[in-house]
């Protein structure tokens, strides 16, 4: 007796010590949980000191020691654990478990204790597992062995029917955190122990633990399988999958279904690695009970693709499979390299359906991807299959289809690298099929050298492969094919100007456009200061009515003359002249290409500059008249308001932009109807010119141009501001109401361009600036803009409070709306400022209190959000010990749910949870 009277004084210094560290961490808890890992060393031997401690040194701390573990578990539960905390936390667990059982250690025995500490214990234990402290699971583990050693003599004991199923579950789930123990201190022999065990007991397994050994199981046999072990990961595979197979499979829930397929499909990973005949046959088996189960279709296919990829015959199959994954898979490196490996696989077998599968991969998946590295490497793949199979070698055209679909897709050539790597491909066919006399087919292989796509390979090698096409139709006889590529391939004979201009009538008579272009150009640079034969040119297409023709000899002219007069030559005669035939061509609907749409705005910007000198230079004659002028402005605005739908917006805005020029070019003298004209006109610009920079700046990707296209917006707009306040006091009827209409749509783009300029100051003035449009859509649009603007929290309340505040005096009938509006600036309050957040809700109330007042109830789904919102929010205070904010925001929710037209449930549903709150006294 001597030495237990010896360690009585030992045991109280280490329970006093044990309890200091105990409120030590307990406010480390509270207050700083970062400095919880800090204690991690301290706690192990706070853990080993536990264990060091007699029943006796207890007695009389049974209660304190409860308290003190029933508080730091249920602190370490509520803390989020993160990658640093984590296992610091599970010691904690640890920790207030070893507290808890000390305590009912000496306390009266207890059921309910007992079934409290197991649970305990056993969620500790997982978390230790989880964390790979195992000395620390292991000793829960022990501690737990005793409590369910003791709740099994109960069972047996007594009838208690009540707890039986509670008792047994926790049992099986015991069982089942031995194995993983096990398992982790590898030590499988005392695993199978453990499995024998729990089938020895001869009861079914339910749902749940079924589901968690089968999973515990499965992990056991992927750890077997990865070391190499592989008659052993079947053996555990095997019997977590006959597990999960005697459960009802309705009843599994969907995790269990995935760890089930994951079973099978590791179950033939490891029966492929035997790659004996029975093994082969029973991963096919699987894989039919895989296809039959699974609704992921790729999983089937992944594993059916290694299984055919033993098979050297079944090619179509084989193909069918590929086919199927390329389809389905989503696409990463890995992904795609295991793909190109299974089309060589596939070559070897049949290489039309590698050409096939390889189609189907570039034109459906990787096209779509903005992933150039794919596209070639898959490119580079087809070109290779294509130039080394024999029954590929006619497959030019296709080949020629796919590369211009390439092209349409990624608007962009291949790499240096890929495109050398795919003419040397190319190159190696192209010599072999000239060297055995097939002249069509190595000239098709040289067209497909010289694809756009491979417009990155340099002018050597485009040189080379132009040669070779030449001695192609040399083979051929073809001398119309040999004048063709010599003239691509140019001499300085064909670049003389009078042999040019001869050409140019042959491809006026022949209808060769190209031709006909190609010379222009060639006579304009070569005739720089004389332009004879350019009007020679104009001249010869008029002639032969070829008004396109004549459009691109008048544009070579001005060109020439850079738009400025000269000696013979009437400017503005020639600008109309040319801006006609533009336009007629525009409008007979031949031609909308975007060439002519820029020579017209060329045509029209050179006359604005040309205007522009002529009014700045009053000592010469004055070249552009008011006439001139005006016939400018006119057509200028005709043709923008005509081709504004057709056009891109910015070809429209450069027209619109010159109409404003030439309006800002007129003299002050005339009269008040022409005045007023222009004036409207410069609106009607003004306006159309801002829709248009809307347009330019939603569609703009560079974040600079487009803050560029706002700026200019916002600068037209006070333009037509200006304007605007003049013109409407002369305005009644509908072309005032019209005029309202613009300038309401204009303030909402101004205020989009200030949402993204950031201008937050102004976006006040032009919320007040709309109460003088008279449109109250324009508040829906701005409170749209503002919600999905970049603006600081406290902008956005501001601006959203202040549209809420217009609205509702004046539009109640659209009460859905300004619900929607109300909930998002709820939303931002909550989460910037409560106490902006509570003066709203006492707005909601009296907006919901009037709406009811006037039969325009307000929206049932959103007034119950608000008042679960608030009180959830009064619960998160409550949580926190704020009690009076806890109750105003408590009555707030319950008077906005008095509101709802429920029958008074949701009221009386929150005041239920009011009441079950308890208060600090």
């Amino acid at each position: 007796m001597a030495p237990a009277a010896n360690s009585a004084p030992k045991d109280t210094k280490r329970l006093e010590t044990l309890i200091a560290f105990a409120t030590r961490l307990e406010k480390a808890l509270r207050d700083a949980v970062d400095t919880v890992p800090l204690l991690a060393d301290t706690l192990h031997d706070h853990l080993e000191g536990i264990a060091l401690l007699s029943a006796s040194a207890f007695a009389n701390k049974t209660r304190d020691l409860d308290e003190r573990g029933t508080r730091l578990w249920n602190l370490a539960v509520k803390l989020k654990d993160d990658a640093k905390t984590a296992q610091a936390l599970a010691l904690v667990r640890a920790f207030a478990t070893l507290l808890l059982d000390c305590a009912q250690r000496t306390a009266v025995a207890a059921v309910a204790n007992d079934i409290r500490v197991m649970k305990t214990a056993l969620k500790a234990s997982k978390c230790c597992l989880d964390q790979r402290l195992l000395s620390v699971a292991e000793r829960i583990v022990e501690r737990a062995a005793f409590y369910e050693q003791r709740l099994r003599k109960y069972l047996e004991a007594k009838d208690a029917q009540d707890l039986g199923s509670s008792v047994r579950r926790m049992s099986t789930e015991y069982c089942v955190l031995r194995i993983t123990l096990a398992w982790r201190q590898e030590r499988l022999d005392l695993a199978e122990l453990w499995l024998a065990n729990m089938d020895s007991e001869g009861s079914a397994l339910k749902l749940y633990m079924a589901e968690q050994l089968a999973d515990t199981l499965f992990e056991i046999g992927r750890d077997q399988m990865t070391k190499g072990c592989h008659k052993s990961a079947l053996q555990w595979l095997d019997r977590a999958h006959d597990i999960l197979a005697s459960q009802n499979p309705e009843d599994l829930s969907t995790e269990a279904s995935e760890v089930r397929s994951c079973i099978m499909h590791t179950t033939i990973r490891v029966l492929l690695k035997a790659r004996d005949e029975e093994s082969i046959s029973r991963a096919w088996n699987i894989c039919h009970e895989i296809e039959g189960e699974t609704k992921n279709k790729v999983i089937f296919w992944l594993l059916k693709l290694e299984l055919l990829a033993i098979d050297q015959s079944a090619a179509q199959d084989y193909y069918e499979v590929l086919k199927g994954v390329v389809r389905h898979i989503h696409l990463s490196d890995a992904n795609l390299a295991m793909i190109l490996h299974h089309v060589h696989e596939l070559r070897r077998r049949n290489a039309r359906l590698a050409h096939a599968v390889l189609v189907v991969l570039l034109s459906e998946r990787v096209l779509v991807m903005d992933e150039m590295a794919w596209v070639e490497r898959t490119l580079i793949t087809i070109v290779w299959n294509c130039t080394t199979s024999p029954e590929l070698g006619a497959m030019t055209d296709a080949l020629d289809e796919l590369l211009g679909i390439v092209v349409a897709k990624t608007d962009s050539a291949l790499s240096t690298a890929a495109t050398h790597a795919a003419q040397i491909l190319m190159v190696k066919r192209i010599e072999a099929l000239y060297n055995q006399a097939d002249y069509d087919q190595a000239d098709m292989w040289c067209r497909i050298a010289l694809h756009d796509v491979f417009r990155g390979s340099g002018t050597s090698n485009v040189g080379k492969l132009q040669r070779k096409r030449l001695l192609c139709a040399l083979g051929r006889s073809d001398l119309g094919k040999c004048r063709e590529i010599r003239y691509h391939m140019s001499d300085s004979t064909e670049r003389d100007p009078s042999t040019r201009y001869l050409l140019y009538k042959v491809a006026l008579r022949c209808q060769d456009a190209e031709l006909a272009a190609e010379c222009l150009e060639s006579i304009s640079k070569e005739q720089a200061e004389n332009t004879n034969l350019l009007y020679a040119c104009v001249l010869e297409a008029q002639k032969n009515g070829d008004r396109p023709q004549v459009i691109r000899a008048l544009s070579q002219v001005l060109e020439r003359t850079t738009y400025r007069a000269t000696a013979g030559l009437h400017l503005p005669a020639l600008l109309r002249l040319t801006a006609r035939m533009l336009i007629q061509e525009l409008e007979s609907g031949q031609s909308q290409d975007q060439h002519c749409i820029d020579e017209l705005c060329k045509v029209f910007e050179g006359a604005a500059a040309a205007a522009k000198r002529s009014r700045r230079d009053s000592s010469k004659d004055d070249v552009f008249p008011s006439a001139e002028l005006d016939w400018f402005s006119r057509n200028s605005y005709n043709v923008a308001l005509k081709m504004c739908t057709v056009w891109k917006a910015g070809a429209t805005l450069r027209i619109v932009q010159v109409c404003s020029i030439f309006i800002g070019l007129y003299p002050v003298e005339h009269n008040a109807e022409q005045a007023s004209d222009l004036s409207l006109r410069r609106l009607f610009c003004d306006f159309l010119g801002c829709c248009l920079l809307t347009t330019l700046a939603r569609g703009e990707e560079m974040i600079e141009d487009q803050l560029q296209y706002y700026l200019r917006l916002r600068k037209t707009m006070d333009d037509f501001r200006t304007l605007v306040k003049r013109q409407l006091p002369k305005l009644e009827g509908g072309a005032k109401s019209d005029l309202m209409r613009k300038y309401s749509c204009l303030v909402a783009l101004d205020f989009e361009a200030a949402a993204r300029l950031k201008a937050w100051a102004s976006l006040e003035d032009l919320i007040s600036e709309s109460e003088s449009c008279g449109d109250d859509n324009i508040y829906s649009i701005m409170a749209d803009i503002i919600l999905a603007s970049e603006a600081p929290a406290a902008i956005i309340i501001a601006t959203l409070q202040q549209i809420v505040n217009r609205v509702w005096p004046r539009d109640i009938g659209n009460i859905e709306r300004l619900a929607r509006w109300i909930r998002c600036l709820l939303s931002l309050a909550l989460s910037f400022n409560v106490e902006m957040a509570e003066n709203l809700m006492d707005q909601i109330f009296s907006i919901a209190r009037s709406a009811q007042e006037k039969r325009i109830p307000y929206p049932m789904e959103e007034l119950e959000w608000v008042a679960t919102t608030a009180f959830n929010r009064a619960v998160d205070f409550y949580c926190t010990s704020q009690d009076a904010i806890c109750r105003r925001w408590a009555e707030k929710a319950m008077s906005l749910a008095d509101l709802s037209n429920d029958d008074g449930r949701l009221h009386r549903l929150l005041q239920a949870k009011y009441l079950g709150l308890t208060w600090d006294r």
